[in-house]
């Protein structure tokens, strides 16, 4: 039987395929049905109770909770915990996402305009218009004992580009203060940064929507590194199909037609206030300090919405995994076509650390493609080149590879003085607060070229065990 490519599977994605990956109220009946969601029916209190339940379950199966104290909308948390579930919404393997999500990256860059995103003046994330602007009235959780306060941290941002007009789509985590204020982050080096630049300069607000719960596929994307105006029709390209997007009912930004809850706001010029602590991606707080501030103008919804939320662990990890790995397999294998595939570990926390497998068809190929996978993607710290007959997803066979194959005196790449992420705690902090540096580590943990019988891995029969009997 012929396999399906990722084109011919995205060819063929039914209406219901495409809700799937596209519609929060479309998944979560499908993951009951299939066996990965788990309803809590008891009233729980959004603050620290749902993300102690919600902690139980993760890496494991997704989880739903019917009923928060002082609000009237469930919570839904896990879409992205565990990689079985992704692959299962997208209907392939899971090792197969991200060379889905690197070809409609390839499509979207060859034809921007192929399968561009109409704007609707209604859809269902403005069916209802909440007269009373209050955050307060959603189930927005905190997380952790230390956490500074409630938090969106699973939203997607949708803002113009001030100078071209093209909207952008990104995440951050975003702390309440009051029933119409948030203060949030903003990673150096993200669009949203040089967009507020622009603003602030020009001493203006920068209006933009925060939408929640928009389903796996444009949530995924919107995490997509460096990809710049008009990134979330990427989304489009691995559906085959537009996302509708609507009009805002203030501000000057769309939002997502399929949104749970959309949170029309403006980034006020000029001004900051206290965010955090927050417990981030690594495991630990991120600092209190002075952040950007926004004013809410509006809040919409569907008529039956579910709040979406997240736990900064391995949802993070395999949300930027995916996309991570899909764009520097797509940008790393223009110059280095040997490389096979791309895992960001979980001993990584998703954005750090990363392995490689390269086909090794001469001298030299490990190492540089460990170089050209810290120049795509700077979160990183760590780099491992394994050679194909190494399983990348496996910390055993990779260490295996490591001690086996690695020659320190020879194989160590050591890079200095390296731009790196924020929230690691190792990475030294710029004086002026915006970003900071730290020591990169690459490990060609491939056999010597050319590879010789004593790199021969021993093999044996590839058995059933279902043709023999065993007691157990």
């Amino acid at each position: 039987m012929k396999k399906n490519t990722p084109s011919t599977a995205r060819q063929k994605r039914s209406e219901h395929a495409i809700d799937l990956l596209t519609d929060l109220t479309s998944c979560i009946p499908y993951l009951e049905k299939t066996g990965y969601l788990v309803r809590v029916k008891s009233a729980v209190a959004s603050k620290y109770e749902l993300a102690g339940i919600a902690k139980r379950f993760e890496g494991k199966k997704c989880v739903l909770f019917e009923r928060i104290k002082g609000s009237k909308y469930p919570v839904f948390i896990g879409m992205l915990w565990n990689r079985d579930i992704v692959g299962k919404l997208f209907g392939i393997s899971k090792k197969k996402i991200p060379f889905v999500i690197a070809k409609a990256i390839g499509d979207w860059q060859n034809n921007k305009d192929k399968l561009s995103s109409p704007i609707q003046m209604k859809g269902p994330a403005n069916e209802v218009i909440e007269e009373d602007v209050n955050l307060f009235k959603l189930p927005i959780p905190v997380h952790a004992v230390k956490d500074g306060g409630r938090y969106f941290d699973s939203s997607v941002v949708v803002v113009k580009n001030p100078e071209t007009g093209v909207p952008n789509t990104s995440i951050h985590r975003m702390m309440v203060t009051k029933k119409d204020r948030l203060t949030f982050l903003i990673d150096p080096d993200r669009h949203l940064g040089a967009f507020l630049d622009i603003a602030e300069k020009r001493n203006k607000p920068l209006q933009l929507t925060i939408n929640n719960g928009v389903g796996i596929v444009p949530w995924l994307v919107s995490t997509i590194p460096k990809q710049g105006d008009g990134k979330y029709e990427i989304a489009n390209h691995i559906l085959g199909k537009p996302i509708n997007l609507i009009k805002a009912q203030i501000v000057d930004a769309p939002a997502y037609a399929n949104a749970q809850f959309v949170i029309e706001a403006e980034i006020l010029p000029n001004k900051r206030e206290m965010e955090g602590p927050f417990a981030e991606v690594t495991g630990y707080y991120a600092s209190r300090e002075k952040r950007w501030v926004m004013r809410i103008l509006a809040i919409t919804h569907q008529k039956n919405p579910v709040f979406h939320s997240l736990l900064s662990g391995q949802e993070v990890w395999n949300a930027v995994g995916f996309t991570a790995e899909a764009k520097i397999f797509a940008t790393v294998r223009k110059k280095i076509p040997q490389l096979k595939a791309v895992y960001l570990d979980y001993g990584g926390c998703g954005f750090y650390g990363a392995v490689i497998q390269v086909e090794k068809n001469k001298s030299g190929v490990g190492k540089k493609a460990i170089k050209e996978t810290f120049n795509v993607f700077q979160s990183l710290q760590r780099v491992v080149a394994v050679d194909t007959d190494v399983n990348l997803y496996d910390p055993n066979d990779v260490n295996w590879a490591i001690t086996t194959r690695f020659n320190p005196d020879s194989d160590l790449i050591i890079l200095k003085n390296q731009i790196g992420h924020i929230l690691n705690p190792m990475v030294k902090i710029n004086p002026n607060g915006k970003g900071g540096t730290v020591t990169k580590m690459g490990i060609d943990a491939t056999a010597p070229y050319p590879k010789t019988n004593i790199f021969e891995r021993a093999k044996f029969m590839d058995v059933n065990l279902n043709n023999y009997e065993i007691n157990e």
